[in-house]
């Protein structure tokens, strides 16, 4: 793919821009467009306004070495045309960032004909929007676009800090220019000072299954996806061109792994087989295609996609018996021959070829980067197969390092004998023991996508958020995998119309007509996802406590996750200063704030001092401190620092009013710096430990710190009391606290939300939940938290009421879809009304047998308008 920049040469503007027809220009004249900026980790869709999450400027945190995205978006009343977009330096306080390493795309559409869903009934939740419909996937390769009148238009705008540059704050601007008027939008990156590593240099392994090369399945398809896509025989200039574009491609979105299809290289470069079975082995073609790849700087992996696996059911009675891809015995053929494993032909294969591959990469030095597989997915039925031809591997090659994605039950079996364990994310979170047991052995633990998993499980399709790929590098960090495996990164010959599960064909597309690929933003994710990797690794190796701690107060398994973007941005950002030296908490809440505890000083805790601790009398049985806030807040979590001894059990509660507390984190700490994320609104906030790493030894705190804002407005609903709808006896409110209490849920199993059940289709409730504010005043807008992990968890409908004296209502608005802060909040906002109760009434009918209950966790109230932390 190619990215678009705008070069200045000798004072004049130099761009591959397409001139606008003057007619057009004419018609569309004087009506300037809007401008408005989005996040990377927001979807713009074509109808799309501004989000709760928008800007008017672009503010960027970063590493060195480290690409980030925001977006440019554009909407005018009038058709107009996007020419190009132009970028100043950005100067920062000793040096600045030249323009050249700022670039843009266009955003451009797939068209979906349905959601995804897998196998016809396993549905992918949530989805950015409902098929069928144009989702944003494109990364256009052009410097322009038109845009209709009313339509909305995205600029997918990144900002590439070169490794070499400051630490520091810059700032320059973007200028939109179309036929409508220039539109001019500032750009701020903080740039910490760390520096992330060349993919090539990588500790992580980025593993993208494609047919560049040649074939990679035992499904040929149509033929080679070079030659249909492009119209290039292999190896002539044209085919060298793209695959040069591929490898520059490749270098920027840190695929470090190069895929090699070995029967197919050797079988260009003249492998073939004698009458007797003699093979002679041509690897010519193998080594100037891996050396390409070298030579540039991109790879440090090379991976060996041949192997064996059961014949289809359908064809082949003796399945699940293993085949074994061999040379063809007609010369040149791309498709390889395809011998039983456990036959005198396999043999005969196994003992030429396994020995001759092994010397050749050891006589080029590239034995110790390479690795290779047995077969894909090994199957129950097929272990006999996989088991003996993965012996058969050992006995040729000893020191062979073999790696396959495994899904099923027999993937812990498997995983023992692999040297690289690579489950799906499914399959691991189902049961990670036997992997990670492998992992404590030191073998890589990598992590596999592919069309599954779906449900609520982190994965890269199309209608699911744009940050699902970035938080799925998170959680690999989190669990101390050092890869990611997936397929498909561009089988293109697998319609979108045909994929049950949309983009799992494939995440670039061909582009013909400048001899290169598409990205999208899918892409553009994984890449942050590995980049923020690289950051947490780096803090890891001097605080790995920490750097573990904020992975996993964002991601805790593949289904669950925080999806609050903004929320995730701002861990981020604490990743980035802690990983580059600075204070981890830039603006500590808990500071000189006053303080309580059960006994001890607990002052010396939040003092600036970390010589001195918060020490309490023993470390035997319940001991607290509290801290107040001064004014209510946005928590995003403690940070907590321990002396020589630590609490090893606690819990973090929050509390509006300093008399009723709420869990909203859990620690079982092991000394030195720990990070607890929350995400909660409070006004106080408590640590309350149970367990001493000293036993009745008291521990020490030496230093405590709460990230996060304080509120503009006060939530007028926190830690109020209220009347609601009995839930039902399986999801449970007893204390009548959960709905104001500051503390978002995730899932109904964490308790922190309560429930309605729908037993029989048909079925319909109407719970309502009435808070007393305690004194009349202004309510503006009323705020109510979705149920986050599964959306048909969700109200049809809310209703929003107001009243002065609990009796008589008036109804201030409905909504009947989230709206709110990263689709997970119904934000109803109205003319600020005198009230002191506020009644939100839910509607919620059972049609199917996935809409089963109704959760109900919290609501907000607010004088006019959330404009959220400061």
């Amino acid at each position: 793919m190619r990215w678009t920049h705008a070069v200045v040469a000798g004072g004049l503007l130099v761009t591959s821009a397409a001139f606008v027809p003057v007619a057009q220009a004419r018609e569309a004249a004087g009506v300037k467009p809007g401008v408005w900026t989005e996040t990377a980790y927001n979807s713009v869709f074509k109808d799309s306004g501004r989000s709760p999450e928008a800007r008017d400027d672009i503010q960027l945190d970063t590493a060195k070495n480290d690409y980030e995205a925001a977006q440019i978006v554009v909407r005018g009343p009038a058709a107009f045309t996007v020419n190009k977009v132009d970028f100043t330096a950005l100067t920062g306080p000793s040096d600045a960032i030249p323009a050249s390493e700022l670039s843009y795309n266009p955003v451009g559409y797939e068209y979906l004909n349905h959601n995804s869903v897998f196998g016809g009934n396993q549905f992918v939740v949530p989805t950015t929007r409902q098929a069928p419909g144009d989702f944003p996937d494109r990364l256009l390769n052009e410097t322009g676009i038109a845009v209709p009148a009313g339509q909305t238009q995205s600029l997918w705008v990144r900002v590439h800090v070169p490794a070499t540059a400051h630490g520091g704050i810059y700032r320059g601007r973007a200028t939109v220019r179309t036929t409508n008027g220039d539109l001019h939008v500032p750009i701020t990156v903080n740039a910490r000072n760390v520096v992330i590593p060349p993919a090539n240099q990588s500790e992580f392994t980025n593993v993208m299954w494609t047919n560049f090369l040649g074939l990679t399945s035992y499904d040929p398809g149509k033929g080679d996806t070079v030659k249909l896509f492009y119209g290039h025989d292999r190896y002539s200039p044209q085919w060298w061109q793209l695959i040069d574009n591929w490898a520059d491609t490749m270098k920027r979105y840190r695929q470090n792994n190069l895929q090699l299809p070995l029967l197919n290289l050797l079988t260009d470069g003249g492998s073939k087989v004698d009458a007797a079975g003699n093979y002679s082995f041509n690897f010519s073609r193998f080594d100037e295609v891996v050396q390409r790849f070298l030579d540039k700087g991109v790879v440090n992996r090379l991976e060996g996609f041949t192997g064996a696996g059961p014949q289809n059911a359908e064809h082949n009675s003796q399945w699940p018996r293993y085949l074994v891809e061999v040379t063809p015995k007609e010369t040149g053929r791309q498709v390889p021959d395809y011998v039983w494993w456990d036959t005198p032909e396999a043999e005969n294969w196994y003992k030429q070829f396994y020995p001759a591959l092994r010397q050749h990469l050891a006589d080029k030095g590239w034995k110790d980067m390479f690795w290779m597989h047995v077969g894909d997915e090994p199957g129950a039925g097929g272990d006999t197969g996989w088991f003996g031809v993965e012996q058969k591997l050992r006995q040729y090659w000893p020191d062979v390092q073999i790696g396959d994605a495994i899904v099923n039950q027999l993937a812990p079996s498997v995983a023992k004998a692999e040297d690289i364990v690579i489950p799906n994310l499914h399959t691991y979170t189902a049961n990670p023991a036997p992997y990670d047991a492998e992992k404590a052995k030191g073998k890589p633990l990598w992590f596999y996508n592919c069309n599954i998993p779906v449900g609520n499980h982190l994965n890269r399709f199309i209608d699911q958020p744009e940050w699902s790929q970035r938080q799925t590098m998170w959680l690999a960090y989190g669990r101390g995998a050092t890869g990611y495996l997936h397929w498909a990164y561009g089988n293109w010959q697998y319609a979108m119309d045909d994929q049950d599960v949309k983009g799992d064909g494939y995440i670039v597309r061909p582009d013909k007509e400048h001899n290169t690929i598409e990205a999208s933003p899918r892409y553009e994710s994984l890449r942050d996802g590995m980049e923020d990797w690289e950051v947490l690794n780096q803090l890891g190796k001097t605080n790995p406590g920490l750097a573990h701690d904020l992975a996993t107060s964002v991601v805790q398994r593949s289904d669950k996750y925080s999806p609050d973007v903004s929320y995730m941005q701002r861990i981020r950002a604490i990743a980035l200063d802690a990983a580059a030296g600075k204070p981890v908490v830039a603006k500590d809440l808990a500071r000189h704030q006053p303080t309580a505890a059960s006994s001890g000083n607990a002052a010396k805790a939040v003092d600036d001092n970390g010589t001195t601790a918060w020490q309490p009398a023993s470390g035997s049985g319940t001991n607290w401190m509290q801290v107040d806030l001064g004014r209510q807040a946005q928590v995003d979590g403690v940070r907590l620092r321990w002396g020589s001894t630590y609490a090893n059990k606690y819990r973090v509660l929050v509390s509006a009013d300093g008399t009723k507390w709420a869990e909203a984190g859990l620690g079982t700490g092991d000394g030195g710096d720990d990070f607890i994320g929350l995400n909660a609104k409070a006004k106080y906030l408590r640590i309350e430990a149970t367990g001493s790493s000293g036993g009745t030894a008291p521990y020490q705190l030496l230093d405590l710190e709460v990230a996060g804002n304080q509120l503009h407005q006060q939530n007028l609903a926190a830690g109020k009391p209220y009347e609601r709808t009995e839930p039902s006896t399986r999801f449970p409110d007893a204390a009548k606290t959960e709905a104001t209490d500051g503390v978002i849920g995730d899932d109904w199993g964490d308790g922190k939300s309560f429930g309605y059940e729908l037993l029989n289709v048909g079925d319909s409730v109407q719970p309502v939940v009435s808070i007393d504010l305690g004194r009349r005043q202004a309510v503006g807008t009323v705020r109510v938290h979705a149920y986050e992990e599964y959306p048909d968890y969700r109200p049809d409908k809310i209703t929003v009421a107001t009243s002065v004296d609990g009796v008589h209502f008036t109804d201030r608005g409905e909504a009947t879809a989230v709206n709110g802060a990263s689709n997970v909040w119904y934000d109803l906002s109205f003319s600020p009304a005198a009230a002191r109760w506020v009644r939100v009434t839910f509607d919620k009918k059972r049609t199917n047998d996935r809409n089963t209950g109704m959760f109900v966790d919290e609501i907000e109230a607010y004088g006019a308008g959330y404009p959220g932390p400061s």
